[in-house]
C-alpha cells in the first residue's frame, strides 16, 4: 500500500490521501499530520522574508516563525486531547512523572531557514511518548512537500511509500558521512573532533561533509536516495545541541526503517541524555564509525 508523491506542490487531494495513509498506519498519526501541516504553512509563508531574530548562542537562532509554528502545533495537539506537550519554544519542560506526552520541534534547522541555505533543510518534527516509550514520529519538510512518518512496530513511510534502508552492509570506505557540528566551537566534544579527523583518513569514509546542522539528516540517511549512509551529531551537556525534540521523531522513523541511532558505547541513544550520536543505515556501519572514536 502506498501513494506516489513527487516533491512538487502538493494538492489538497494528495494531502488528504497522504493523511489517510498515515492514519491507516496508526490513528494517532492523524492529529500529528494536521499539526505539522499548520506549522508547515507558517514556515512556507515566512521563507525568504525578513524576520525578528533572537540569538540563543553562537550559531543558535530563533525567530518569530519558530514561535508561531510552535503555537500552531500546540493548539491543534491540545485541542485533540489533554496529553502533555514538550515543545522547544513554548513548553520546554515536563512535570515530573509524566510518561505520556507529545514532543515538538516546530522548526528544525532554523539557521538554514533564515539563511535560505536550502529548501530541503527546514522541517516540523513531532513525536509521541506513551507509557514512557517513544511510539510515533512524523517529519514534514514544507518547502519540498515531503512527509516522513512511522509508528512503533508499524513501519516507516515517506509520502505514502514504505521506507526501508538498503539490506546490503556497505563498508565505511564506500559511503558518505555527514558531520553535524556545533555553531559555537567551544562546545565541540573531543569525541566529535576525533571522529571528524579519523573519518578523513584511509580508514575512514569515502566522503565526509559538514553542512547546515539539521536533525532531518537522519531521514536522508533512511531514504537512501544518495550515497549518504551515516551522520554524526555532536552533543554536550554543557550546551545541548540535540534536545529530545530533535531526536525522538527522527529516531523512531529511522529505526522503523531498519536503521540505527547509537551512542559511542554502541547502545541506543537516550534522547534525554546529551551524548554524541551515530546515525547509520545499519549496525555494521555504525560500529565501524564507533571503532574509529575508540582508537
Amino acid at each position: 500500500m502506498g501513494i506516489m508523491q513527487s516533491t512538487s506542490e502538493t494538492t489538497s487531494c494528495n494531502l488528504q490521501q497522504l493523511r489517510e495513509h498515515a492514519v491507516s498506519v496508526h490513528s494517532g498519526l492523524g492529529v500529528a499530520f494536521d499539526a505539522a501541516l499548520a506549522a508547515g504553512k507558517i514556515i512556507s509563508e515566512g521563507f525568504g522574508k525578513f524576520h525578528t531574530i533572537d540569538q540563543k548562542g553562537v550559531g543558535d537562532f530563533v525567530s518569530e516563525v519558530d514561535q508561531m509554528a510552535d503555537k500552531a502545533v500546540c493548539a491543534i495537539l491540545a485541542d485533540d486531547s489533554d496529553t502533555a506537550i514538550l515543545s522547544e519554544e513554548l513548553h520546554p519542560e515536563l512535570a515530573d512523572g509524566v510518561d505520556d506526552f507529545w514532543i515538538v520541534d516546530p522548526l528544525d534547522a532554523t539557521s538554514a531557514f533564515l539563511m535560505q541555505a536550502g529548501r530541503h533543510y527546514p522541517s516540523v518534527l513531532i513525536g509521541k511518548y506513551h507509557q514512557g516509550q517513544a511510539v510515533l514520529g512524523l517529519a514534514h519538510f514544507p518547502l519540498t512537500d515531503e512527509w516522513f512518518y512511522g509508528y512503533k512496530d508499524c513501519g516507516a513511510f515517506k509520502n505514502g511509500q514504505r521506507l526501508q534502508v538498503p539490506s546490503e552492509q556497505r563498508d565505511l570506505g564506500d559511503v558518505w558521512v555527514e558531520m553535524n557540528q556545533y555553531g559555537d566551537s567551544k562546545y565541540e566534544t573531543d569525541s566529535f573532533t576525533t571522529l571528524r579527523d579519523r573519518l578523513r583518513t584511509s580508514d575512514g569514509a569515502r566522503m565526509v561533509t559538514t553542512t547546515v546542522p539539521n536533525s532531518g539528516v537522519a531521514l536522508r540517511v533512511a531514504e537512501a536516495e544518495t550515497g549518504l549512509a551515516a551522520a554524526i551529531h555532536d552533543n554536550s551537556a554543557a550546551k545541548i545541541k540535540q534536545a529530545p525534540w530533535d531526536v525522538v521523531p527522527v529516531k523512531l522513523i529511522l529505526e522503523e526503517a531498519g536503521g540505527v541511532f547509537l551512542n559511542l558505547a554502541g547502545q541506543p541513544i537516550d534522547p534525554f541524555v546529551a551524548e554524541v550520536s551515530v546515525i547509520a543505515q545499519n549496525r555494521h556501519l555504525a560500529e565501524q564509525i564507533i571503532r574509529l572514536a575508540q582508537v
